[in-house]
């Protein structure tokens, strides 16, 4: 048995996102802000938490509205069922697929209710919904006349006060074929189906050294909890009872010696004279408990020189970080074994492993994972499997290289449809099954691409692929001179733009992909003409095709001409989330370059000496000056040596655009919500404090 996937509705940016999950491991990556954390959240308060609630903050900005209509309808004298059906609800849907040929299903059995013997699905639902007869004070006191700006506020500040008092989590099992269908369960048939684990980003490590930290003892704490537990395995409970015995005879000690000689500094009460006081000396006891020596006074140690130990704080960020959560998946695994009841399915969330690791430590730690969880299986010795998955979520490229091209989802922040400018959600992108349609030897190639070499396209805003070194070492010159000569327009050097080097023949393969993920790319690329379709490379104004496979398949027109190519508008070099750049005239039937070194000495033409009688001589002598550089002693000459020059046009006209501002807008819902929550906290509203939508 295992989670297929999880359906969540109007929770903060996860507005309507579906997520797929691995049998093993899913990693989940994406910009900031983009809804990865909220993931976290919800599981952790809808899976753990037997009385979850939320606030108004929680419900995402695209379902307020929904408020608004529940209102009008109940004002207009509408049933409490239609009523309810227009309140917002925070929802999780859990898809599980188990074998339908087993004897046993464990704790899934109660939640499988269909009567297909086919069927391999289970749906568990989770609502957080009105509560049963909560719909008359809910609304009390709310406004009666159509809303106005000011009702409307006043109104959001009665939704927040009460929706933590009238809502409440229902768990029911639903048919996966018939939505009819549905059995409400009790909140312990969940905790026996899932048992979760969360390893926080925030771990509570310092890179202070003069001062102890016990991040690690307060992990065996939690060990020694779970190893005292009454179904915990047999070797770790002897262990805690010897632990236990052993306090208990530091005790007695006590008690013999240390309080008898400790009572001996206090007076005896009827030294002070009081009358009545004589009877009732004063005794000592000191009671030591071991969790609170694990807490408090157990340190972990890492074995030095000579017999010294170091504290814990004397090793490395890393090393603490990796130790940690090692440590945590032990405490899980031994939890896990621990319950009375098998759960179902394990489901881990680990975020951000890769902080202080290195970039090797954090490929070999995703790597790693499931060969983890394989070790201490077998270390249980009774062959008993632990059904755990893990949901990985990180910024770091070095563990999506190393995760696996099919094993990532990508979480993109996109404008609501049909809802104000700046309301968002987040769309989850599977890349197992969003490049489905592209042929098989495309899909291989992204698939050895992106895993060997690069992942930062999952977590850039911006992209630009390159042909080559010359344009890549290039870039960030010519980018901080279009911003200088152009301080008002918007500056790609203070986004997150990612450079990739592609080559020509192979950054056509890169447009379904970037489509799919809905990054804004520039694809620069060379001319390449040539004397006829697929004959020899010769200088533009003698040729009359291009062997650039990328532009050929970007205008996918037969035949295509340089001609036609030269008189492309803005438009036609555009199409979706990208565009492509290539070499032109700098100035109306002036000289065109066919590669970027021909383009960037066109274009400095009195600084390399060039000169000629008409277009085509200034181009054939350009060719032959680039012909005496190296190209990679030509980039590295004039980004670093030689900044006394101008850019190419068409690099200046194709940062202009990649640089224009597509910064979302402030989403007004929200705002409007977090304005009532500070009024609600300056009028001694109670209420959790809101943690936005991130």
């Amino acid at each position: 048995m295992r989670i297929e996937s999880a359906e969540i509705r109007n929770f903060r940016l996860l507005a309507d996102a579906s997520l797929a999950l691995e049998p093993q491991t899913t990693v989940i990556v994406g910009r900031n802000n983009s809804g990865k954390t909220s993931l976290s959240e919800i599981m952790k308060r809808l899976l753990t938490d037997a009385n979850a609630t939320f606030q108004l903050e929680d419900f995402s900005s695209a379902c307020y509205p929904d408020f608004y209509l529940a209102l009008e309808a109940r004002n207009a004298g509408a049933s409490d069922e239609a009523v309810r059906a227009l309140l917002p609800a925070i929802e999780m849907r859990i898809r599980f697929r188990y074998d339908v040929n087993s004897l046993d299903f464990g704790p899934l059995a109660p939640f499988v209710i269909d009567l297909d013997p086919a069927c391999d699905m289970a749906l568990v639902v989770l609502r957080y919904e009105p509560k049963d007869g909560a719909l008359g004070a809910f609304f009390a006191d709310a406004p009666t006349e159509p809303l106005t700006e000011a009702t409307r506020f006043t109104f959001l500040r009665l939704v927040r006060e009460r929706v933590a008092k009238h809502y409440g989590v229902v768990i029911r099992a639903e048919d996966p074929n018939d939505a009819t269908n549905i059995r409400e369960m009790p909140p312990a048939s969940l905790r026996h189906l899932v048992k979760t684990g969360f390893v926080n980003a925030q771990r509570g490590l310092d890179d202070v050294t003069s001062r102890e930290s016990d991040v690690l003892a307060r992990v065996l704490e939690n060990l020694f909890i779970t190893a005292s537990s009454d179904a915990a395995d047999a070797g770790d409970k002897a262990i805690a009872e010897a632990l236990t015995g052993a306090v208990g005879d530091i005790q007695t000690q006590l008690n013999d010696n240390f309080a008898g000689q400790l009572d001996k500094l206090l007076p005896t009460l009827k030294s002070f004279g009081y009358p009545g006081l004589g009877g009732q000396d004063l005794r000592t006891e000191t009671v030591l408990d071991v969790k609170r020596l694990l807490t408090n006074f157990t340190k972990v140690r890492y074995a030095g020189f000579d017999g010294v130990p170091l504290p814990e704080s004397y090793n490395g960020l890393g090393v603490r970080n990796l130790i940690f959560i090692l440590l945590q998946l032990v405490g899980f695994y031994k939890s896990y074994r621990a319950d009375a009841i098998a759960p179902g399915v394990h489901l881990i969330f680990i975020e951000e492993p890769e902080a202080h690791l290195h970039p090797q430590m954090q490929e070999v730690f995703i790597r790693q994972l499931a060969s983890i969880a394989k070790q201490l299986v077998d270390g249980a010795g009774d062959g008993a499997a632990w059904p755990v998955q893990f949901v990985v979520s990180t910024h770091s490229s070095h563990i999506a290289n190393a995760a696996g091209f099919e094993s990532i989802r990508y979480f993109l922040s996109t404008a609501m449809p049909d809802a104000p400018a700046g309301v968002r959600r987040t769309r989850i992108k599977d890349l197992r099954s969003g490049l489905v349609e592209k042929p098989d030897a495309e899909k291989r190639f992204l698939h050895q691409y992106m895993t060997l070499t690069r992942c930062d396209l999952f977590f850039a805003d911006k992209a630009i692929l390159v042909e080559g070194l010359s344009e890549r070492l290039m870039l960030p010159v010519v980018t901080k001179k279009f911003e200088a000569a152009n301080p008002q327009a918007p500056k790609l050097s203070t986004q997150y733009t990612s450079i990739i080097e592609v080559g020509g023949a192979y950054a056509h393969r890169f447009v379904d992909l970037l489509e799919f993920l809905e990054l804004r790319t520039l694809i620069i690329t060379d001319l390449d003409a040539t004397l006829v379709p697929g004959g020899e490379a010769c200088a533009v104004h003698k040729g009359t095709a291009t062997s650039n496979a990328c532009i050929k398949s970007w205008y996918k027109e037969n035949p295509l001409t340089l001609e036609a190519i030269a008189a492309k508008t803005d438009e036609e070099k555009r199409k979706g989330c990208s565009c492509i750049a290539y070499q032109c005239a700098e100035t109306a039937g002036g000289p065109c370059g066919r590669t970027f070194e021909d383009a960037f000495i066109l274009a400095n033409a009195e600084k390399f000496g060039i000169v000629g009688a008409d277009a085509g001589a200034l181009e054939l002598a350009a060719r032959a000056r680039a012909a005496e550089f190296k190209k990679s002693d030509f980039a590295l000459t004039y980004a670093i040596e030689d900044e006394d020059w101008v850019a190419p046009r068409y690099l200046t006209e194709g940062i202009a655009w990649l640089a224009d501002d597509d910064t979302p807008t402030a989403d007004p819902v929200l705002a409007v919500a977090m304005a009532v929550a500070a009024d609600t906290e300056e009028q001694g509203g109670a209420g959790p404090e809101g943690q936005g939508n991130a």
